[in-house]
């Protein structure tokens, strides 16, 4: 196990990070997050003994680093950090292989032990058929690999990686993660990695050591630090980005500088809709959305205008009308198809009695409704649609719904009635 007590750090007599105490246990997987320039990488120089301490202990196994000799510290503790390596022409194996100096004796010889571990370490990280190839031979996400079976090689009892998925693809980045989840458990050791990628770390660490204004906070888990609301307080989320607990994501706001398009959905069916909606400049207004609903969230978090239902009821006849209402403020309204069921069947009337007053209904996915203008089965022919109508209707005011639209009584959907609003 790796410890800190009252540890400070840093490059001069002033310290970087400080009052630092953490524990990390064989087995875990600890994500360190932060800022740019919050200190990150000078904690994990530290906690490797790369940097001595300006203050306080770090322990390992019990003993303090600076009692350990540098060949005993080599061996309990693998590092692989952001510089560059330039090996030549040293194939996969070779450069591997140095990750056993601190076992080899004066002449560097490798053992038949040696070349065992050496190949373990190769496997763990999925690279043992590179073992032949020159390493500047190999791609970004290779060559990280292959850094971390290089440190792997040293059979340590912790692994610290400073920001080991930066600049590689997402599948890159997947891939070395869930690799190190998984090496971190099989081989029982603990692993420090410091990550931007925010949303990967909260899927994927055990537990988190938040790095911020000098000072590093431990988290038990990333669903304790989002349920605090740590990544709005961290990264100082407000305006145009909010953070989704449900998602453990961003919803990004964008600029909208065009007529609302309104919205019927549920179940999901509608995330990616309102999505790029966002992103197009359209501004959202949807319904009827049962709160809780991942709609429901997804909406609410980019800034439309929800017109919802307590969760577990059938639709109202007050948000029904709400909704028919809201949706009079639209150019144009998209279906997503969503499952019907009791409690929402009425948004299917809803979307036939919008076709039926003229409102340019498109409908998305596998859903059928009288009247509508458009069926689309791909995002991109919805955008297309919409631009269509942008091109041939006039920007205008409010849609005056006519007499004859306002009762619902003339259509029919073989659902029960809709619940009427408790008073």
């Amino acid at each position: 196990m790796i410890r800190a007590l009252g540890l400070a750090s840093g490059y001069g007599p002033r310290p970087v990070v400080r009052d630092v105490n953490l524990a990390v246990r064989p087995g875990e997987f600890v994500a360190v997050i932060g800022p740019n320039a919050s200190g990150k990488t000078t904690l994990l120089k530290t906690l490797a003994s790369l940097l001595r301490p300006l203050g306080g202990v770090v322990y390992l196994d019990g003993r303090p680093l600076t009692e350990l000799k540098q060949r005993e510290i080599a061996r309990r503790v693998g590092v692989v950090l952001t510089e560059s390596v330039k090996p030549g022409r040293l194939t996969v194996f070779e450069l591997v292989a140095l990750g056993r100096y601190p076992y080899t004796g004066p002449l560097g010889r490798l053992s038949e032990n040696d070349r065992g571990e050496v190949m373990r370490a190769l496997r763990d990280v999925g690279v043992e058929h590179l073992c032949n190839e020159v390493f500047s031979k190999l791609s970004d996400g290779q060559r990280q690999k292959v850094m971390i079976a290089r440190a792997l090689a040293q059979d340590p009892r912790v692994l610290i990686l400073d920001e080991p998925v930066t600049f590689l693809d997402p599948k890159a980045r997947v891939d070395i993660l869930l690799s190190l989840r998984r090496i971190c458990r099989e081989r029982h050791i603990a692993v420090l990695a410091s990550l931007h990628e925010i949303e990967l770390a909260l899927r994927l660490a055990d537990r988190l050591l938040v790095v911020h204004d000098g000072f590093v906070e431990s988290f038990d888990s990333p669903e304790e630090f989002v349920a605090k609301g740590g990544p709005e307080a961290l990264y100082g989320l407000e305006g145009d980005a909010n953070f989704s607990a449900v998602h453990m994501a961003m919803e990004l706001r964008h600029h909208r500088s065009r007529q609302p398009v309104f919205v019927i959905a549920g179940a999901g069916t509608g995330a990616l809709v309102y999505r790029m909606l966002s992103r197009l400049g359209y501004p959202i207004i949807t319904g009827v959305l049962h709160r809780g609903d991942i709609d429901y969230s997804v909406a609410s978090l980019l800034g439309a205008r929800v017109v919802s239902e307590e969760p577990f009821r059938p639709v109202s006849r007050e948000a029904f009308e709400e909704a028919q209402e809201a949706a009079g403020e639209s150019f144009a309204a998209i279906y997503t198809s969503p499952p019907l069921g009791p409690m929402n069947s009425a948004n299917q009337l809803l979307a036939k009695l919008l076709a039926s007053c003229g409102v340019p209904l498109i409908v998305y996915g596998g859903g059928a409704v009288d009247g509508a203008w458009r069926r689309a089965s791909t995002l991109s022919e919805v955008a297309s649609a919409l631009e269509e109508l942008e091109q041939h209707r006039p920007r205008s005011g409010p849609r005056q719904v006519k007499p004859s639209c306002q009762s619902t009584a003339h259509l029919n959907t073989g659902a029960g009635p809709m619940a009427p609003r408790d008073t």
